[in-house]
């Protein structure tokens, strides 16, 4: 029986010597290291006769390298009294990180992006397992997202990228069936499901977003595809008539859960503060509305560094994390945040620009599922602090603090560069 995702699983046979008695000899620790060294040196040959090293797009590289200088100069501040002994704790181990994260990104352009389909099967298999024991061991402030000092959830949307990609691929010739479409939603949700347990409902957005791009680059039944998200509008006007009723047209408070929804109470105060705030300024509506008024004092030209008074007086919760942006918008005001956004765009527009030299369907649909994925993240991010889009706990790519989000989007920068280098010689 074939495997579902036609990954050949054939044991390589080993090669076995005609004298069965004799011995291998063994290398010595130096003789290992020259094997290595070798083996290294040969893989950058064959790179370079391949030309691949002439196809770096090192315009993109320095807007990225801008797009990152940026974040540590907006994080040095926003984090500089967050642990009043040690001002520099955070910038010092983001920066660090960060170091890392280039060597990462690095290595995963230089490996063929072909070779992930390989382990694509073993890498769903290890992502359920890893968000099932985030549900049974993991730790959290409130929700079980942490599993030995990094978030699962994270490191799940990139390798189902992946995954879902192979997945695709393989049923490219039968997309246009019915059925393939559902099992493939169906194939994507149990992931997102894990992730909605924890419970995280802007990661689990993320995942549901990726999902419909890839779908729908991959030439998806057009009538599925239209009719799924008719069916997601149609719970989201559920969700918030249900709202207006229960909190008294967003006048009260939601106290309890509302039975037939499968969101709970605060997620819930969290999309009716979305329309109005003002509902409960002292608890659901204070972050948004402390964020609101962060971006707005800014101005045009800002406060100036270490000046912001909702960041520094510690008004702003969560200010070196999920709402840094609004970081951005107090001290250094609307111009540097339009100028992040900016950077933001074309930094995207040169990525998806790999999606069509790509020189296979699996490589234009990793890339639609990083992009996509990372467009929805900036969005939901930047709009939360600005009260235009509900607060989902999204962290905003490459600035927020922390380790797991910043290697997973630095490796799924590098898996796109790694596309790029193999893609078709654009004339």
């Amino acid at each position: 029986m074939n495997n579902p995702l036609n990954i050949d699983l054939k044991l390589k046979k080993r090669n076995t010597s005609n004298q069965p008695n004799q011995k291998k000899q063994k290398l010595t620790k130096d003789e290992r290291k020259g094997n290595r060294r070798q083996r290294q040196e040969n893989r950058i040959s064959e790179l370079r006769k391949q030309g691949v090293f002439n196809r770096v797009d090192w315009i993109t590289l320095v807007i990225f390298g801008v797009l990152l200088l940026c974040s540590l100069f907006v994080l040095s501040s926003a984090s500089s009294k967050v642990i009043e002994e040690q001002p520099d704790y955070y910038i010092n181990k983001q920066a660090l990180f960060m170091v890392l994260g280039i060597v990462l990104m690095a290595v995963v352009a230089l490996i063929d992006y072909r070779r992930y389909r390989e382990y694509a099967s073993k890498g769903y298999i290890a992502i359920i397992i890893l968000l099932v024991l985030v549900l049974i061991f993991g730790t959290g402030d409130g929700a079980k997202r942490w599993l030995f000092g990094f978030q699962p959830s994270e490191l799940a949307k990139l390798v189902m990228i992946v995954v879902f990609a192979s997945w695709l691929t393989n049923r490219r010739e039968r997309l246009k069936e019915p059925k393939v479409v559902w099992q493939s939603m169906l194939f994507m949700a149990v992931p997102m499901a894990l992730v909605f347990l924890e419970p995280d409902l802007g990661t689990s957005l993320v995942f549901l977003v990726i999902m419909l791009s890839m779908l729908f680059v991959a030439g998806a039944n057009r009538k599925v595809f239209y009719g799924f998200c008719l069916f997601l509008l149609a719970a989201i006007v559920l969700i918030y008539v249900s709202l207006y009723i229960y909190t008294d047209g967003f006048t009260k408070l939601l106290e309890e859960d509302i039975p037939f929804l499968p969101l709970r109470s605060y997620q819930l105060m969290r999309l009716a503060i979305f329309i109005n705030p003002g509902m409960d300024p002292q608890n659901s509506g204070f972050h948004i509305i402390q964020s609101m008024i962060a971006i707005g004092s800014g101005g045009l030209l800002g406060k100036g560094y270490g000046n912001g008074t909702q960041v520094q007086s510690g008004f702003l919760p969560e200010h070196h994390t999920d709402f840094i942006f609004s970081v951005a918008g107090e001290e250094f005001g609307f111009l540097f945040c339009a100028f992040v956004l900016v950077l933001y765009l074309v930094f995207l527009i040169r990525l998806m620009r790999t999606a069509f030299i790509a020189r296979d369907l699996f490589g234009s649909l990793i890339v639609t599922g990083i992009c996509s994925m990372i467009i929805f993240q900036v969005l939901v991010n930047a709009g939360m602090t600005m009260g235009i889009m509900p607060v989902t706990g999204v962290p905003l790519p490459f600035f927020s603090y922390g380790v797991t989000s910043l290697w997973v989007n630095m490796m799924s920068v590098g898996l796109v560069f790694s596309i790029s280098l193999r893609g078709k010689k654009q004339k």
